[in-house]
């Protein structure tokens, strides 16, 4: 999902994961290819590496404050089906889902 929505290498792909330990992105490295295909004005990548660190960041954020799941990239893949979601349904899953997590200690 990487290479085909962030035209990112295989390799830069790869290594993102392992670096992060399983299909997750650091949110900086994010940032990155945002600024990276704003400059080659390549504008629905920006897009999507932009609307992916922005859910990361706000509505399924995780305890690692630092990490977005890379499953996430894919509710961007149709830009236009993008603002028919139901984002706030999604994200009190979201939230619920990881409620028993966040209230563990010692983490």
């Amino acid at each position: 999902m990487l290479v085909e929505l962030l035209k990112v290498p295989g390799d830069e792909a790869r290594a993102e994961t392992v670096q992060c330990h399983g299909a997750y992105a650091r949110l900086s490295w994010l940032r990155e290819i945002y600024q990276s295909k704003c400059e080659a004005e390549h504008w629905t990548i920006a897009t999507h590496a932009y609307l992916w660190h922005l859910l990361g960041c706000t509505f399924f954020a995780n305890k690692s404050a630092t990490h977005v799941y890379v499953m996430f990239l894919d509710a961007f893949r149709d830009l236009s089906q993008s603002g028919s979601y139901a984002w706030g349904a999604a994200t009190l899953v979201h939230m619920y889902d990881n409620l028993n997590d966040a209230c563990k200690s010692g983490d």
